[in-house]
């Protein structure tokens, strides 16, 4: 009778205990990856734990309208996942604006949206590696890939149980074996990137936890139930599973699998992940149809650490990175990382977890929206700021054009900006420290009070060419902005003959050196860098002219905290042919035509020798400069591959060139958007 009375637990405790083996191996493997390298197999085991739990809710419902079933289950899961996932991206964004290093908050940005839409698992190329990412720890969401693989598989476990189970039953097993067989082959001749992240590869694992479910339980006709929102796991009815006597031997098949697993996890050297993690994965599987009271697994400890590792999964990594970040590999700080990941995750799954899922369905979609669009706010929190900063201040494009203006509007337009061309360099909010203005240097005033970064622009006329736009797309980012420039004169270079040009080479350095900003932004149209090798010099070592460039880069990213962005070659054309263009393109002449006369000089020839020469120079350059320089490439926005030239001017007439070789305010607000993307990234 009192056995009668007695309480059931009310899940699985056995199941319980995988989960809390395999987060322990997670963590393992985060926190201490050189004592536990093949602790990454805690996920797989995850994969097959959720393969499980989603054929029992699917076979419950399977005599449902489809609809309902695919309805509900998408339901459950959501409830279960969403508002702690939210959550934790909210606080993880607050935290990394507030906490972390600023240079790793543009990945995260990204990192961010792609987590929020659960296609966190997607590398952006091949060449992207898990491990690598891990190692570094600089994005705090690395983790949601495992997430994003669960949902995406969410999406399509539904449709695959109602294709299968429309089928015979004696079929349903090999059905599914089939699919997985194929998943596996996948896995094994995709490249290791996708075997990694594709969900597609990573079916396999999934269906092994369903056959699992439905050969183990079905087969023996065990009773279970699906238990409230607080728990959605099943239960063996003991009563019935005592009646069999295969229970009676399987404790030591429960045994040996749970030794075999504890080993391949925890030990302390790398083993082949294209032999273990099938192993670790059927051996899941295994030990999932004959653990169920098996003591270790059952046991209060481990199975608590089983319901909390929902909340600890998506928390210790975030804390992980920062500690990586920052602590400069403090032991002492690393454990105390781990004893707050785990004191936190117990937090929040007896408050907010268990609150979240017993609140009603509305409080959930309200809950859920108020996350989402929160997340969405602050992840775009810097592009916000930027155009609330752009409409207080007034901004609006340089080159004042309309869309119903015409071939006499360019006419006029050009022909005023070729006038202003001198006065256009002039910066309006620029401090100039001499009265050579616009060149020399100045500092930008008017800044964003919130701005955090010191900018160095420096180069030739075209530093001050490009100083007013930069100063509207960086100084919400920028709480320092100085400009140098030199008229003819490159940075990097300079001719022998040319005297104003040595002192201001020896200029930029000793200001770089003196300001140390955070980042450089280098503007030159090429000039003394464009200087032909001698015949008889026919490589970069050789080349007298690249290794001054190289010296002096050098020397100049050794006073840069982060970035150099170097300006790419940007082509000279014919001065005199600017003045025509609207008044050709107005005379019928085609635009591929007048493309060919803007570069058809005397000395077309030589200028393209130059032009391509000190674009190999440039490339080898961002080579050489430690990983300090980025090339900022304007062919792209520029070049016409119809007619193999640049276009420098639109369909219009309104020329991006003036014919003292700068940019017009139409050029300049051509490549804006590289610029706003640039200072956005900062």
């Amino acid at each position: 009778m009192n056995s009668m009375n007695r309480q059931e637990p009310s899940k699985r405790l056995d199941l319980q205990g995988i989960r809390g083996l395999a987060i322990l191996a997670v963590l393992g493997f985060h926190f201490f990856p050189g004592a536990f390298p093949n602790g990454y197999l805690g996920v797989d085991q995850f994969f097959v734990l959720s393969g499980f739990l989603m054929c029992m809710l699917l076979k419950r419902a399977e005599n449902e309208p489809a609809f309902t079933l695919i309805g509900n289950f998408y339901y459950k899961r959501l409830k279960r996942i969403l508002p702690l996932y939210l959550l934790v991206i909210l606080v993880g964004m607050i935290c990394l604006y507030t906490f972390f290093p600023d240079i790793s908050i543009e990945t995260n940005q990204k990192s961010a949206t792609r987590a929020l839409f659960f296609v966190s698992n997607r590398p952006s190329s091949l060449q992207d590696d898990y491990f690598s990412m891990l190692s570094m720890a600089i994005d705090i969401f690395t983790h949601t890939w495992s997430l994003s693989v669960e949902v995406q598989f969410y999406i399509l476990v539904p449709f695959m149980f109602l294709i299968v189970t429309r089928l015979p039953a004696r079929f349903h097993i090999a059905s599914f074996a089939i699919i997985g067989i194929t998943s596996l082959l996948h896995f094994n001749f995709s490249p290791a990137p996708i075997a990694f992240n594709s969900v597609f590869a990573r079916v396999w694992q999934f269906i092994i936890g369903m056959l699992v479910y439905l050969k183990g339980c079905s087969m023996l006709k065990r009773d279970y139930t699906i238990l409230s929102d607080k728990e959605e796991d099943c239960k063996f009815s003991k009563e019935l599973a005592k009646s069999h006597s295969y229970f009676n031997n399987v404790q030591a098949s429960s045994y040996s699998s749970l030794a075999v697993l504890i080993i391949l996890t925890f030990l302390p050297f790398t083993l082949s992940s294209s032999i273990i993690r099938p192993l670790v994965t059927i051996g899941t599987g295994c030990l999932m149809l004959t653990s169920e009271g098996n003591p270790i697994l059952s046991n209060k400890i481990l199975s608590y650490i089983g319901d909390i590792s929902y909340s600890l999964y998506l928390i210790h990594w975030p804390i992980y990175a920062y500690w990586k970040l920052t602590c400069k590999g403090d032991s002492i700080l690393l454990i105390c990382a781990l004893i707050s990941s785990i004191v936190l995750a117990i937090f929040t799954f007896e408050t907010f977890e268990k609150w979240y899922l017993k609140i009603s369905n509305s409080s959930l979609i309200i809950l859920v929206t108020l996350l989402f669009v929160s997340n969405g706010g602050l992840i775009k929190k810097n592009q916000i700021s930027n155009e609330i900063y752009m409409y207080q201040r007034n901004i609006t494009s340089l080159d004042d054009i309309t869309s119903n203006m015409t071939v006499d509007d360019a006419i006029r337009l050009n022909y005023q900006w070729n006038v202003d061309d001198g006065p256009n360099l002039f910066v309006s909010y620029c401090v100039y420290e001499s009265d050579t203005g616009p060149f020399g240097w100045c500092n930008h005033t008017g800044l964003s009070p919130s701005g955090k970064y010191k900018i160095a622009v420096f180069g030739n006329s075209w530093a001050a060419n490009h100083g007013e736009m930069i100063h509207q797309e960086c100084g919400h980012k920028a709480k320092i902005i100085i400009q140098g420039s030199a008229n003819a004169c490159d940075p990097l270079y300079f001719s022998p003959d040319s005297v104003p040009c040595r002192k201001n080479f020896t200029d930029f350095e000793e200001r770089v050196r003196l300001e140390k900003p955070d980042f450089a932004f280098m503007l030159t149209r090429y000039l003394a860098i464009g200087e032909l090798r001698p015949p008889n010099v026919t490589t970069l070592e050789q080349d007298s002219v690249y290794q001054v460039m190289k010296q002096q880069i050098l020397k100049l990213s050794e006073n840069v905290k982060y970035k150099i962005y170097i300006m790419n070659a940007f082509p000279r054309i014919d001065q005199p042919s600017v003045e025509m263009i609207a008044k050709w393109l107005k005379n019928g002449t085609s635009p591929e035509e007048v493309d060919k006369r803007l570069f058809n000089s005397k000395d077309a020839v030589i200028e393209q020798q130059s032009y391509e020469l000190t674009r190999e120079r440039y490339a080898q350059l961002e080579k050489d400069c430690g990983g300090k320089c980025i090339l900022v490439d304007y062919k792209p926005t520029f070049f016409n591959p119809q007619s193999g030239f640049y276009r420098m001017f639109d369909d219009r007439g309104f020329s991006y060139y003036t014919s003292g070789l700068h940019l017009t305010p139409h050029g300049v607000e051509l490549v804006r958007p590289i610029w706003r993307n640039i200072c956005d990234s900062l």
